[in-house]
């Protein structure tokens, strides 16, 4: 049987139709869709990463807080009861019927009740406490306990005056989520996400309920984003409402729901959510919100207040309670409903907390521009031990030595103050300032002005203005001599013209400023009175190295070159370095460095940094004594006479006037038991002002000075000290003495007066009695 071979067929047309087109998706599989799904695999990784790492690693950057000088309340205390309710309202304290909850008070006639709000102080805490206060005058007279146990000393919570923000502009107070209140969080839950803790990120019947809602009202009326989403939102993405965007929200929601309890994204939220602005600075989390709209604690609020916060996220700006009230409460009346309607709150909870009033604080002061050469001074401080990164990110807590009451009196009358001086001059420049406030004992600065404008932001004269300081620098020539063991306040000075001739060969010839001249004049006349001619005379015998090195031993840092002309203050300083040099004086004869800041502690109040008070003595007291006596002088009969009239009642103050050549600076430094203050004033152009330091910086000083209340300066005598009566007129032969109206000098036992001036042998025993008396309470 033969085999029949059938031949093959060729393809047909549909058949190579078919490959082809069986090629052609083979083709769009591997090229297109192959790729497009390992991308956005790989984006779905990359994005499941992204949140896994970001997210548990999160950090939020803090800014540094600075604080001014708290506030000590203690029997016995001067304080006036309408500073006390300033100071109050400064920290936001509200005034109330009966003060039940921390930052409230009363003022019932001569007492106030005041609800203290605690605070981690870097010593230690400061409990929040309920304590009377009763007033006799301007003076407390008595601090009790609720209990009415008396209460030694108690201090207010320091205010926040400025803040080192980051870049961002953030501000929050982080908190982990066991101290949040549950009423917050039922709140928030009740109105933003109902079913959070059922949902996986993505509440799909929520979206359906928001868009139904829509529909139904021709408009957004709802939105259906879940916590988590919000929360990605602010943390991730920018607010660009597209469908990408929302996409990869959603996406980015359950990555973080997976990875993620929901105790933790509940965390994350309260303190991440925008709650409000305050300039630059934005307010994040429900923490730093309790104290921004109610100057309370977060678990001090009431369930009204927390219904208000919680119903804020969906639009801060409309919610706002002090911008727009009536909306804020039909807000938070609207979370009280839900709340109830789910449970969370009875009907009577409901009711009573929605006819609470909003009780918010005044806005609190702006954090980020008070106070600008103070603050130049604080950064610097800080420099050394931090950098700025450091303090924009770290959430430190710096206290510093500001007084905000010392401060605010200096930016009120500064500028009215230097317009009072102030000479018309051919110069368009104004005539500027710089004033510089310590604490006398301590070195503590209270208060800076970088110019007349207080406020101003440019340069800051306090800190930077290099100028020659005249007469500012005799007392230190002054005590220079008297801390050689060679002088007393009797010896005898030469005022005359003089012709010294320097090293390359020029001749210098100082003169007086008045061009007169008074030959033989006790050491201690030409200190008050501000001769220059007898000044030179005694630098000269004594020698320039030594009243630089007197300068440096008081806190001089800079470089001086030992010319004659530096005895009359060709030397070049800043306001703040002359504050330094003289806070050698009004410590009693021991340097210690001015100090803007007190401590650092980290955000949770763990101590970082303490700068404490250092000293080191510059010479003994029986010296420092004798300097002192004759500094006071020159508010008795010397350059600072004219205050008197406005400042009688708080002598004795010790003082010293400055002027330099052509009348270019005008300096007065001056000081009392409890502040030292220096100001400067001159142009910018460093042209003449037509003032001396008696007409110029002194006129500014006392007004100031009566303003901040400085207090008298008695400075006991050493036990060493001796007191003398010395003829009116200095001599140098005893022939010629005469004593009929001798005066009471303090003396060194190794070093009395000459015979030649010495009356201690004349006169009855009641007279030397009474001249002593007077010297010490004149």
């Amino acid at each position: 049987m033969t085999k029949r071979r059938t031949r093959s067929k060729k393809p047909t047309r549909n058949t190579r139709k078919a490959k082809k087109q069986f090629s052609f998706k083979r083709w769009l599989f591997k090229w297109i869709a192959l790729p497009a799904v390992l991308v956005a695999a790989g984006w779905l990784l990359w994005t499941d990463y992204q949140i896994r790492t970001s997210f548990g690693q999160l950090q939020w950057e803090l800014p540094a807080r600075i604080y001014a000088k708290a506030h000590e309340l203690y029997p016995g205390m001067s304080l006036p009861p309408e500073q006390l309710r300033s100071t109050l309202i400064d920290l936001g304290y509200r005034e109330s019927d009966v003060p039940n909850n921390p930052g409230e008070f009363r003022e019932l006639g001569n007492q106030f009740e005041l609800y203290t709000r605690g605070f981690q102080f870097w010593d230690g805490p400061e409990p929040e406490r309920l304590v009377n206060l009763q007033y006799a005058g301007n003076s407390i007279s008595r601090l009790t306990d609720s209990r009415g146990d008396p209460v030694p000393l108690m201090r207010l919570e320091p205010l926040e005056i400025a803040q080192i923000n980051p870049e961002t502009g953030q501000d929050r107070l982080p908190m982990s989520l066991e101290d949040v209140p549950q009423q917050l969080i039922d709140a928030v839950v009740a109105i933003e996400d109902r079913r959070f803790y059922s949902h996986f990120g993505v509440d799909l019947q929520g979206i359906a309920r928001a868009m139904l809602a829509n529909i139904r009202a021709g408009g957004i009326v709802q939105g259906g984003s879940t916590l988590t989403q919000q929360l990605v939102k602010n943390l991730y993405l920018h607010r660009d409402q597209t469908l990408a965007r929302k996409a990869e929200e959603a996406i980015m929601a359950i990555a973080l729901e997976i990875h993620f309890s929901k105790a933790q994204i509940l965390e994350g939220y309260m303190n991440e959510v925008f709650l409000g602005q305050q300039g630059n600075r934005a307010i994040h989390g429900f923490s730093l919100a309790a104290e921004f709209y109610f100057g309370r604690r977060l678990d001090q609020l009431s369930l009204s207040e927390f219904a208000l916060l919680a119903g804020m996220p969906q639009a801060p700006s409309l919610y706002n309670p002090r911008r727009n009230p009536q909306r804020a409460i039909e807000r938070r009346n609207t979370v009280l409903s839900q709340m109830a309607t789910q449970g969370l709150i009875t009907e009577r909870e409901r009711e009573l907390a929605a006819r609470a009033s909003l009780d918010v604080i005044e806005r609190p002061r702006s954090r980020s521009n008070a106070y600008p050469a103070f603050m130049a001074l604080v950064q610097d401080n800080l420099a050394r031990e931090y950098d700025i990164e450091s303090l924009r990110r770290s959430g430190l807590r710096i206290f510093t030595t500001l007084d905000v009451g010392i401060q605010e009196q200096v930016e009120q009358r500064i500028q009215r103050a230097v317009d009072s001086v102030e000479i018309d001059s051919a110069t368009a420049d104004q005539l500027q300032a710089a004033t510089i406030i310590t604490d006398a004992s301590t070195g503590e600065v209270r208060a800076i002005s970088g110019g007349r404008d207080p406020d101003d932001r440019g340069f800051n004269r306090a800190l930077n203005a290099k100028r020659q300081i005249g007469s500012l620098i005799k007392p230190f020539v002054y005590l220079a001599a008297l801390d050689s063991g060679r002088y007393s306040l009797a010896s005898i000075l030469d005022d005359r013209p003089v012709e010294i001739e320097l090293d390359n060969g020029d001749i210098w010839s100082p003169s007086n400023y008045n061009r007169e001249y008074d030959g033989n004049v006790y050491l201690h006349e030409a200190l008050y009175r501000s001769l220059n001619l007898a000044t030179v005379d005694l630098g000269m015998e004594l020698g320039v190295h030594r009243v630089i090195r007197m300068l440096e031993r008081a806190g001089y840092k800079g470089d001086a070159n030992p010319y004659p002309s530096v005895l009359l203050g060709a030397l070049e300083m800043s306001p703040l370095e002359v504050a330094q040099v003289y806070q050698s004086l009004t410590s009693g004869g021991y340097y210690s460095p001015l100090r803007a800041v007190v401590a650092v502690t980290s955000g949770e109040g763990q101590p970082l940094q303490r700068y404490g008070v250092e000293s080191t003595p510059i010479t003994d007291p029986e010296t420092m004594f004798l300097l002192e006596h004759t500094m006071q002088s020159v508010f008795y009969q010397g350059t600072a006479e004219s205050a008197k009239k406005k400042l009688g009642n708080q002598l004795p103050l010790a003082g010293k006037t400055g002027t330099t050549n052509d009348l270019r600076d005008s300096w007065f430094v001056g000081y009392g038991s409890n502040l030292m203050g220096v100001v400067w004033l001159g142009h910018d152009e460093n042209v003449d002002t037509g003032l001396s330091g008696a007409t110029g910086a002194l006129p500014v000083w006392t007004d100031l000075m009566a303003g901040l209340n400085i207090q008298p300066r008695y400075t006991p005598a050493p036990e060493s000290i001796v007191w003398h009566r010395v003829a009116p007129v200095p001599t140098q032969d005893r022939i010629n003495q005469d004593c009929s109206q001798a005066q009471s000098l303090p003396f060194s036992p190794s070093v009395l007066p000459q015979p030649s001036v010495d009356c201690e042998s004349s006169g009855s025993l009641l007279d030397r009695f009474f001249g002593q008396v007077r010297s010490i309470t004149r």
